[in-house]
């Protein structure tokens, strides 16, 4: 039990800590995955697009042929001649690239659950480029699983080669037989044939592989018991900290509410247990305004300050119980004890000599 809260990785990574590293750019990703629909992306655009491809080729193809009587190195321009054939591969490759990386591009996005822009990835660190630690990667457990990919990627295409060219030999026996357009045809299609197969053994593969990375990324991201709780802490904060900073805040509320009660016009006593200071002033509040209330020693160090104040102190052991469970300090008294706290202030008054409202006669 001591190995586990040093350090083993048991508990399942918190939702704070995958967000942490997502931000770093953490988050499971297969590049089988993307490999696999990029290469099927790209032979389906030159299925589509081979045609169009194919007659531009030999259009300029002619073209050239037909002028080539004018060549002469000495004499012509050459500038013309790779212009118009720098022109035509660029028409043929850039649909190509263009579709091929708006695939990636998709494909990734897709994986990681939106776009990320990420500064630990592009920031340079020199750990990097230590031999011994990147000598050390070599034997890890990834490295070993991303080797036998590999291994197992170039026997498929291997076996599928096989599969395929076992499927077309008596074709190929009678190959020298045909025309040239004849051997053309058959070519391509064993190659496409052989593509999409190599494809679809490749998505197979991917579909496995992004299932393992976020198996081993969730492995990676296990916490150890000590790290749930130093994140607990850090995210809700610890607790004798927070007990710390309410003991501070009671005790700054109580000093402002102390400082509030020779503002009273009234100290409403049970008489030793709870106290409620008063005021009545039309000003601030249509009724009488509970500006202090305090329970055993809070209630009398109420009543002290009101001694020092001179502020009528007045036993109402029932009023004095109720305010203080129903009235909170800052909040004005409800209907209820309208007539109860009437009466209080009235005795006041008469006895300092003021009206309701807090004006002298």
């Amino acid at each position: 039990m001591a190995n586990d809260e040093g350090g083993e990785k048991t508990e399942e990574a918190s939702g704070h800590k995958l967000s942490e590293a997502r931000k770093k750019g953490q988050v499971p990703k297969s590049m089988e995955v993307t490999s696999a629909l990029v290469l099927l992306a790209a032979g389906a655009s030159l299925v589509i697009l081979g045609p169009l491809g194919w007659d531009r080729m030999m259009g300029m193809f002619r073209h050239f042929v037909w002028r080539m009587t004018e060549f002469d190195p000495t004499t012509v321009d050459l500038w013309p001649w790779f212009y118009t054939a720098f022109r035509e591969v660029l028409i043929l490759v850039l649909p190509l690239a263009f579709i091929i990386m708006i695939v990636s591009v998709a494909v990734n996005v897709f994986q990681i659950g939106g776009f990320m822009v990420v500064s630990d990835a592009v920031t340079p660190k020199l750990d990097k480029l230590n031999f011994i630690k990147g000598f050390g990667r070599f034997f890890k457990l990834k490295s070993v699983v991303d080797g036998l990919k590999s291994v197992l990627k170039i026997g498929l295409i291997f076996y599928m080669s096989y599969l395929v060219i076992e499927d077309h030999l008596e074709e190929f026996a009678v190959m020298s037989q045909m025309e040239a357009a004849q051997m053309g045809l058959l070519t391509m299609r064993v190659i496409a044939e052989l593509f999409f197969k190599v494809v679809i053994t490749l998505l197979i593969l991917a579909v496995f592989d992004y299932a393992y990375q976020k198996w081993q990324f969730m492995q990676d991201m296990k916490m150890s018991k000590q790290e749930v709780k130093d994140e607990y802490k850090q995210m809700e904060g610890d607790p004798k900290v927070k007990a710390r900073i309410r003991q501070i805040q009671m005790e700054a509320s109580k000093k402002r509410m102390l400082g509030d009660v020779p503002k009273a016009d009234v100290v409403i006593t049970n008489p030793t247990h709870f106290a409620i200071a008063l005021v009545y002033n039309a000003a601030m509040a249509q009724a009488p305004l509970v500006l202090a209330k305090g329970q055993d020693l809070m209630a009398q160090r109420i009543k002290d300050v009101a001694k020092e104040s001179k502020i009528p102190i007045v036993e109402n052991k029932p009023l004095a119980q109720a305010l203080y469970k129903v009235v909170e300090v800052g909040q004005v008294i409800p209907l209820e004890f309208y007539k109860a706290v009437a009466e209080v202030l009235s005795y006041v008054y008469r006895l300092k000599g003021k009206v309701p409202g807090g004006r002298r006669r």
